[in-house]
């Protein structure tokens, strides 16, 4: 009697379990799309090299003999132009925010303006010093000066898709609507030059 109602027992357990799990199939279809967000990777260019700062000219050396360790000062601004499209996400932006800031980190501090632009309100700008001589007698009339230019462009794309369970996949957004613009360009490292060794004859 007790094997009989123990083999009852099993057979309605698993009409009830093979029931609930057509259900959840059932169920599973219904489900709506799974949504994710995708980020391209970032594309950015960088470029480390002199170029002309700075032309200043002609200095006279007028007292007959030679002078040493004149200085000169220039200003070399550093600029950042960061941009988004309204339907990017400000945290994307932010991360090429970030990731372009490594190249610049000794030169332009990072400051975070709205939760993912990077900004300079105040126009920050380098002053560089570099020291020349003029030779006894003579004056230089042309000298220029160089610095280290870095540059750095890039941008980064993201994409909304909807993954559905029939593996099917849909973008739901433009992916020239979620793109994230940036430039920056600061200076370092300024040394002098003569470009062109004139020198007046007396």
């Amino acid at each position: 009697m007790i094997f009989k109602f123990v083999r009852i027992y099993l057979f309605i357990s698993i009409v009830l379990a093979t029931a609930v799990l057509a259900d959840d199939e059932s169920d599973a279809k219904q489900l709506p799309p799974l949504e994710t967000f995708i980020i391209e990777p970032i594309e950015l260019e960088h470029i480390v090299v002199w170029i002309p700062a700075a032309k200043a000219g002609p200095f006279i050396n007028q007292s007959c003999k030679t002078e040493t360790n004149c200085l000169y000062s220039c200003e070399l601004p550093a600029t950042v132009i960061h941009t988004k499209t309204d339907f990017c996400p400000d945290g994307v932006a932010r991360l090429l925010a970030e990731y372009t800031a490594h190249y610049h980190e000794q030169n332009l501090p990072l400051m975070i303006f709205n939760g993912w632009q990077w900004e300079c309100p105040y126009s920050l700008s380098q002053f560089e010093t570099v020291t020349y001589d003029l030779p006894e007698r003579t004056g230089c009339w042309e000298n220029s000066w160089e610095a280290i230019l870095t540059h750095s462009i890039g941008s980064i794309e993201a994409q909304w898709l909807q993954i559905f369970p029939s593996d099917d996949v849909t973008n739901i957004s433009d992916s020239n609507n979620q793109i994230s613009q940036i430039e920056v360009r600061t200076f370092k490292s300024l040394r002098t030059r003569n470009g062109y060794p004139k020198e007046r004859q007396l």
